[in-house]
């Protein structure tokens, strides 16, 4: 189907540049970072890998055709010249996926219909019956981007998206995105060499992720399912070949989880286990306030409960945090990520910030540079 087509891969806004390095030591070509997406170019196998691998992207979008729209027709007309025969079978479920930001259309829902009615003319134009919408679970993913009068629709590769790595079991209530907490240990320069110790771990994310970095364990191993699979071009073989390439490591050091909830660290095990990772990482129910630093372990990645999950008390909260780090924690990098309200509290001078969304929160991701001598006697 493809030889070097331009793609595009999606991410978090904060993390284009962690995205594209990544991107670069898979040795995709054209890589441009963007706003919350890079841009590349590569083939069939690249899609592949891509979506198997990455661990800071959100989906793999492959471009169809851009255009200019000046009333709302000329999407349909566009959408019906793709060849879309060509790309999937009449007997695959497919469905749409819009963002618009028009005014040619009231709402997102109503560009979709236009591009759906386009892609089942197409297939009744090829003498082929006409395959089936499925909003909940379809085979084959469309994206459809909108932009004033720019229009792109790209074939989404990836189906469900890459943060959905397929470890989570059972729900907690506000767990980290898979991808962000990639990210951030990759924006924190944590190499997957040495020990880590997350002290408020929830459902453990922030210490799975990284024991797969440190393992060497791909986002794509857990078990999940690609949209490309249900492509008509398929190469089954190939995707074979990527899956058996993995070389694990086996680390000789520890990642430490802790929690004040029973109940999310034995979520956190159980997502550990399933993710393969359980021999790296260390749980224990213990509470932030009598916490003492781990002799093997100088960098602290963690998410503190803020925003939605924490209203009152935040100021004496995070006010405890920060004590806790000056006293407790001598030789100690800690990189928190929550809100600048809540930061504000802490009374650490961070020694780096990076602007981060988690949900559509907007955050600060601090890094605070900890010594035995920094306290004022």
């Amino acid at each position: 189907m493809m030889n070097n087509s331009q793609l595009v891969a999606t991410t978090y806004a904060g993390l284009e540049e962690v995205l594209a390095a990544e991107l670069l030591a898979l040795n995709a070509d054209e890589v441009q970072p963007a706003r919350r997406a890079v841009y590349f170019s590569g083939n069939e196998e690249m899609i592949y890998r891509a979506n198997y691998s990455l661990r800071t992207a959100l989906k793999i979008l492959v471009p169809l055709r851009t255009f200019k729209i000046m009333k709302a027709d000329d999407l349909y007309h566009q959408a019906f010249k793709i060849k879309w025969e060509e790309y999937f079978d009449a007997d695959k479920t497919f469905a749409v996926q819009s963002t618009v930001f028009s005014d040619l259309f009231n709402n997102s829902m109503f560009a979709s219909l236009k591009l759906k009615d386009a892609i089942v003319d197409r297939f009744r134009r090829a003498g082929s019956k006409r395959p089936s919408v499925d909003t909940r679970n379809p085979q084959v993913q469309i994206n459809l981007h909108i932009a004033n009068n720019s229009c792109t629709i790209s074939l989404d590769s990836s189906g469900e998206s890459l943060h959905k790595r397929g470890y989570r079991v059972g729900n907690h209530e506000a767990p980290i995105s898979e991808v962000l907490a990639a990210g951030m240990l990759k924006l924190a320069g944590w190499n997957g060499e040495q020990s880590l110790f997350d002290p408020m771990c929830g459902s453990g994310t922030i210490v799975i992720e990284a024991a797969m970095m440190a393992k060497n364990v791909l986002p794509g191993e857990i078990g999940r399912k690609y949209a490309f699979q249900h492509w008509k071009n398929y190469q089954s073989s190939l995707f074979e070949k990527i899956k058996s390439e993995t070389d694990h490591r086996k680390p000789d050091f520890k990642l430490y989880g802790s929690d004040i909830s029973r109940g999310s660290v034995d979520l956190a095990f159980k997502n550990a286990e399933k993710a393969r990772v359980n021999d790296l990482i260390k749980l224990e129910v213990a509470d932030f306030r009598t916490s003492e630093k781990k002799t093997d372990c100088g960098f602290l990645v963690f998410n503190p409960p803020y925003g939605e999950r924490i209203e009152t008390g935040d100021e004496a909260f995070y006010s405890m945090i920060g004590e806790r780090l000056k006293h407790h924690y001598p030789e100690t990098e800690a990189w928190i990520i929550s809100t600048n309200d809540c930061l504000k509290s802490i009374g650490l001078k961070p020694a780096r910030k990076i602007p981060l969304f988690n949900g559509a929160l907007a955050c600060s991701f601090r890094k605070y540079e900890l010594y035995k001598g920094s306290r004022k006697e």
